[in-house]
């Protein structure tokens, strides 16, 4: 009877070591996975930055496509040393991992948006993409009837990563400057600004891109549909 009593001691105490050993392995296993899924983290987040309509486009109010737009690539006013990034994505460790765009930099990305507004509200849109410093002295009679150009003065797209909450938060101020070819007279600028935010419990680069884009493309369309724009073409494209 005491050698059944030990040997089922034994047995029982294998078992529960075997037990614990296996809840040992499961756990290292889980802190291996955690440990690469931290060294498989992104260095950089990328998004397609396009116009994206957040309403319906209203048709130019005259026939602008008679005529013949050119935009212009935007300049880069905003404060920073590395105008490559638009954004960055917060840890709740305070570190940061940076955003950029996808395809193009951020002043051609604006331009295409701003090309594609304009394509959509019924204008004639030049497919040259000019290089336009703002001033009047280089304008170039190639470009068309009325040329479009800018500047970014806020372009950003943030998301603070905690948990359980993501907060993802995009601003955009951009200015349009409208000339006239012929002239090489600057007749209009106007500044138009959006902003964006979105709580989510999901980190994705599609939000990222969501929102950046749609404050992007908010603030074009407050610039292109604002009466007092609509009035200054009217006046440029009179004979």
């Amino acid at each position: 009877m005491i050698v059944d009593s030990v040997a089922a001691t034994a047995a029982a105490s294998g078992k529960n070591g075997k037990k614990a050993a296996m809840r040992h392995a499961g756990m290292f296993f889980c802190l291996l996975l955690l440990v690469s899924a931290m060294g498989c983290a992104p260095k950089l987040y990328n998004v397609d930055m396009r116009y994206q309509p957040t309403k319906a486009i209203s048709p130019a109010v005259t026939d602008g496509r008679k005529y013949s737009l050119t935009v212009a690539s935007f300049l880069d006013n905003r404060k920073m040393e590395d105008t490559l990034l638009i954004g960055r994505v917060v840890k709740s460790d305070g570190s940061f991992i940076p955003i950029l765009p996808k395809y193009v930099k951020a002043v051609d990305a604006v331009a295409a948006a701003l090309r594609e507004l304009l394509i959509q509200s019924g204008y004639g849109v030049s497919p040259e993409k000019a290089l336009w410093d703002l001033q009047e002295n280089t304008i170039r009679p190639e470009w068309g009837t009325i040329l479009v150009g800018g500047a970014i003065e806020e372009l950003d797209v943030t998301c603070l990563d905690t948990i359980p909450r993501k907060r993802y938060t995009a601003k955009t101020r951009v200015t349009l400057v409208f000339a006239d070819v012929q002239k090489k007279r600057i007749f209009y600028r106007v500044t138009s600004e959006s902003s964006s935010t979105l709580d989510h419990v999901i980190f994705s680069e599609e939000k990222l891109e969501s929102q950046i884009n749609s404050a992007l493309s908010e603030a074009m369309e407050k610039a292109i549909e604002g009466s007092e724009t609509g009035r200054q073409i009217r006046e440029a494209l009179k004979p």
